[in-house]
């Protein structure tokens, strides 16, 4: 392989695949890129496995090959070289690299090594709002479980609905669900890594001309977004996901109107007491004040009060301050509807006019 390409692109293309590099990789060729040359262009493959992300990059291609660079390596070289061309020359499995006046060499491993690219044929595909897809993903994704013993928990569900699509994510102690009008073009049901769209998500921003995706499914049960110059390829998680329809609570006892930044300031400030007691936080909610509190023996105790318009009975529920800042700080708008029924029911936290749009969180049993 002999290529020249752009420093400026391809530290930006070496940026964006190496998200995808696993820190503790299952196999050692996975913190390797796999670096080959297609149709008059440099092609550059991560993958951890579950994800494999397929970026193209503009370059004037001398001599077609195909080589595995160790990526944190080879990054961190393109990166210190001034913005000019790069010129790449395969060598007896070593990567020679050069760029006025800086010559180096690095180490590679046969391409034969590298996990094989998905080459399925496609059975359906679509295209999709990037923004819509992109507001969606963000919503739910953060509610998604990381722990891989649970491995359904880590994905999102994504359900074709009437009318539309349905976005659902949860650990098990709390759970986002987001709906849509946006047309997927054909019926889906499936559940997809959470990090995957994430990926996805990211790789949009790199463009923002962008305005749709590329969504297809594969003969072979895989799902392909095309985002602009990249492709990202990811598996599906099988078996059956929770009914999370019955998580939702039909009712509610106490409502409350709250200013998000203030209840975000509050929360903050309360979880530095709650972090050596299992980040619990009391919410009380009594004469149109929202008691936001912690309390730790050995740190101290905090109180906060958030002015609020509370219809209902009032009461207290705890939760874990974490859940309530991931979702604080993923919420779009400047007020919040918070709904609970009791201390030991799930507490649900909404928009004021959006119905597409809804996070319920587990409460903490704590005493009085």
């Amino acid at each position: 392989m002999i290529a020249q390409v752009l420093q400026e692109n391809l530290t930006k293309a070496l940026n964006q695949v190496g998200r995808l590099i696993p820190l503790r990789p299952q196999l050692p060729i996975l913190q390797n890129l796999l670096l080959t040359t297609e149709e008059g262009r440099l092609k550059i493959i991560a993958t951890n496995l579950e994800t494999t992300e397929i970026l193209w990059v503009g370059a004037k291609i001398e001599k077609e090959g195909e080589l595995c660079i160790p990526a944190k390596l080879f990054t961190e070289l393109v990166a210190s070289l001034p913005q000019e061309a790069v010129f790449l020359t395969e060598n007896r499995e070593s990567l020679v690299v050069k760029s006025q006046g800086v010559t180096a060499t690095i180490p590679g491993v046969s391409a034969k090594e590298f996990p094989p690219i998905p080459k399925s044929k496609e059975k359906t595909r679509s295209t999709i709002k990037k923004d819509e897809f992109c507001v969606l993903v963000g919503r739910v994704s953060f509610a998604a479980a990381t722990d891989e013993g649970r491995p359904l928990l880590t994905g999102i569900r994504i359900k074709k609905d009437d009318g539309g699509v349905v976005f659902a994510a949860t650990d098990g102690y709390r759970l986002s669900v987001a709906r849509s009008t946006m047309s997927v073009g054909f019926s889906v049901d499936l559940v997809v890594p959470s990090r995957a769209l994430n990926e996805v998500v990211k790789a949009s921003a790199e463009d923002k001309n962008l305005k749709e995706l590329m969504l297809a499914q594969t003969e072979d049960g895989q799902l392909v977004f095309g985002v602009g110059d990249t492709e990202i390829h990811t598996r599906l998680i099988d078996g059956e996901y929770p009914n999370f329809e019955k998580i939702i609570p039909r009712s509610f006892s106490t409502r409350a109107l709250l200013d998000k930044e203030r209840l975000l300031r509050a929360v903050k400030s309360a979880a530095v007491f709650a972090r050596d007691n299992a980040n619990i936080v009391r919410f009380s909610l009594n004469n149109q004040t929202l008691l936001v509190s912690a309390n730790t023996p050995q740190v101290g105790e905090n109180k906060i009060e958030v002015e609020a318009k509370i219809d209902g009975d009032g009461g207290e529920i705890a939760f874990n301050s974490r859940f309530l800042l991931d979702f604080l700080n993923n919420f779009p708008d400047d007020e919040v509807l918070f709904e609970m029924t009791g201390s030991l029911n799930p507490g649900v936290f909404k928009p004021v006019k959006d119905k597409s749009y809804l996070h319920v969180i587990m409460p903490v049993r704590v005493q009085a």
